[in-house]
């Protein structure tokens, strides 16, 4: 009961592949068929001529009459060579072009699923063994290889078993039928041996691979090569033993994949052999011997020895056809697992009211957080309003919940209790994208792309050059933008074309001004200018009211003298909320936390704490 489980449930997956690349481009499906219905005649053209020509020879026909066949023949054969490979040519530009866009989709699908989802255990695990299992040569590339495998084999037999019946039945021979059911008997065991023994061994070391293994191999060894922070962390800290540590195990399980692989590839391929060599002796014996007795002419010699053996011969190769397509689609189900995954975030249907005056209020409501897997809050019974226009930094040590509160604010995460609300009704009931359009967010992490400066800047290959330099200008970049060699147009980093590398600090100007180019009603910046240098701080600071203006502003930092220009400072500690004022009023409190983490910052800078 379970192996038919198993069996069914291979089955549904291989089917569920084909699937997708039908709804994709049916006629990567369909064009498969008379291709390979093509292939599976062609042989029995020169077969039959070859044996008709014989026989006329014998029977004394005219040159010239043989001479038409063998013409007719050539004729037949290169019409059938012209005609399927022109389907064939189509068919390999669609089947590129159709795979692409698959594996586009899947990228499209990165970009959107939930947020939480992507960082979830469970779904990096299943593209931890998308990773494993596309390694070795696997994919829809090859699953479509093998349809046209199985196709080929699949009408091989048919037109190999409606040609040799047919002589058979016309002419009497003894022992036909035994003789046949004999041969696919053991094409049968053989490919069973194939399909049970030999490729099942190498299907089970293949899944014995720790998938997040491969991640990590594929990072370091992969996409680290061309990331210059981690070489130069490898040289400055020798990590060449670390990174050396994975490498050399990876060496030592690529060694053993191909012993195991060439033990059962080369056992499979004797096996295959062996089946061919046997099909074409015992053909050419058994036909020969019927011969010989008188039971049937010598041309029919060439034609239903080379029948059998093509029929027997594609019966083994449709039973391995039939293994290796359910291997190859069994290791792109975890590829259609991920595709499958449903967003979990509601998506509401209001629409945010599009305001000049940028006046929108949010409000935490009693929120509390946990991180999925987690059984800690984050963030326990918080309450703050946003109020309109309001600068409010937010300070406290790392973890105490900061950029957990920035997660929730812009729906990267919903609350596990509580409720945030925008002018009064609960963000939930937002269309999403309408929502998320209000926030301009400068995360710590924020990343730049190998793109043009402006394109970094406005994520957009559509630029309005105006606003483009006033941001620019907004964050001190200008100098550095002007000496550029193609201004805006400056590639950033050499990954695509000759570019720029640029400092920790002019990423985060860049970043900043990301930020103000999409002219969000809300501003988010978490630590905005932790890679500055105290001059283009202190510049940044001076004119942050002029940077920000009417938005209002979320200004996350650990640097407690950069929040001093703010109207309101709010103070996190362990998830939650424990104090909020300005900085003379927090200051004043020598028993609060605020007073604690400005006196352990004040002593680096005076001889004397406050």
């Amino acid at each position: 009961m379970k192996n038919n489980d198993l069996r069914q449930s291979r089955i549904k997956g291989a089917l569920k592949v084909y699937k997708v690349l039908y709804d994709t481009d049916k006629l990567v499906v369909i064009l498969q068929f008379p291709a390979a219905l093509l292939r599976a005649i062609r042989p029995y053209i020169v077969l039959f001529a070859t044996a008709y020509i014989l026989d006329g020879f014998l029977k004394g026909h005219t040159y010239e009459n043989l001479l038409y066949i063998a013409l007719g023949a050539v004729l037949l054969g290169f019409a059938v060579d012209l005609l399927e490979g022109y389907i064939d040519k189509i068919h390999q530009v669609r089947n590129d072009v159709c795979i692409s866009r698959i594996y586009m989709t899947k990228e499209e699908k990165n970009m959107t699923l939930d947020y939480q989802l992507l960082e979830s255990p469970v779904v990096n695990n299943i593209k931890a063994r998308i990773a494993r299992d596309n390694r070795w040569s696997s994919g829809f590339w090859t699953a479509s290889f093998f349809l046209k495998e199985l196709l080929d084999s699949f009408f091989g037999f048919i037109v190999g078993t409606a040609v040799i019946i047919t002589f058979f039945q016309s002419n009497d021979i003894s022992g036909g039928i035994i003789f046949l059911a004999i041969l696919l008997v053991f094409a049968g065991i053989t490919s069973i041996i194939y399909s049970k023994v030999l490729q099942a061994k190498l299907t089970e070391h293949l899944n014995t691979e720790n998938p997040k293994y491969d991640t990590k191999y594929q990072f370091y060894f992969i996409y680290g090569s061309a990331i210059s922070n981690i070489l130069k962390t490898a040289r400055i800290y020798n990590v060449k033993k670390l990174l050396s540590g994975y490498l050399e195990e990876d060496e030592r399980r690529q060694d053993d994949f191909c012993k195991v692989h060439t033990r059962y590839t080369g056992a499979s391929g004797f096996v295959g052999a062996l089946t061919s060599g046997i099909s074409t002796v015992s053909s050419y014996l058994f036909i020969v011997a019927r011969a010989v007795a008188g039971a049937i002419s010598v041309s029919d010699v060439v034609q239903y020895a080379g029948t059998i053996y093509n029929m027997v011969n594609s019966f083994y190769r449709l039973s391995a056809a039939i293994t290796n397509l359910v291997w190859q689609t069994e290791r792109i189900q975890g590829m259609l697992e991920f595709m499958e995954i449903e967003n979990i975030l509601h998506k509401g249907t209001l629409p945010v009211e599009k305001r000049r005056d940028n006046q929108y209020a949010i409000e935490f409501h009693d929120v509390s957080f946990k991180y999925p897997g987690s059984d800690d809050y984050s963030l326990r019974n918080f309450s703050i309003k946003l109020n309109i226009g309001q600068k409010l930094a937010i300070v406290g040590m790392n973890g105490s919940g900061k950029t957990t509160m920035i997660k929730l604010l812009c729906r990267l995460y919903d609350p596990s209790e509580g409720m945030i609300t925008l002018n009064g009704i609960d963000i939930k009931k937002y269309d999403y994208a309408e929502y998320i359009s209000i926030f301009s967010v400068v995360f710590q992490d924020f990343k730049m792309f190998s793109f043009k400066l402006s394109e970094n800047i406005a994520c957009s290959t559509e630029i309005d050059s105006m606003r483009m330099a006033k941001v620019i200008d907004m964050v001190g970049l200008s100098e550095r933008t002007e000496k550029m060699q193609s201004g805006f147009d400056t590639y950033l980093y050499n990954d695509f074309d000759k570019g720029v590398e640029i400092s920790g600090g002019e990423a985060q100007k860049i970043a900043l001004a990301r930020a103000l180019y999409k002219n969000a009603p809300f501003i988010v910046l978490d630590e905005p200018t932790a890679a500055l240098d105290p001059i283009a701080e202190f510049e940044i600071y001076s004119k942050f009211n002029e940077i920000v203006g009417d938005k209002t502003a979320i200004y996350i930092s650990h640097r407690l003298s950069s929040c001093r220009f703010c109207d309101d400072i709010a103070v996190f500690h362990e998830g939650e909320l424990i104090q909020r004022g300005n900085h003379d009023t927090l200051l004043s409190d020598r028993d609060g936390k605020y007073f604690e983490l400005w006196n352990a910052q004040a002593q680096y800078y005076n001889d004397k704490a406050v």
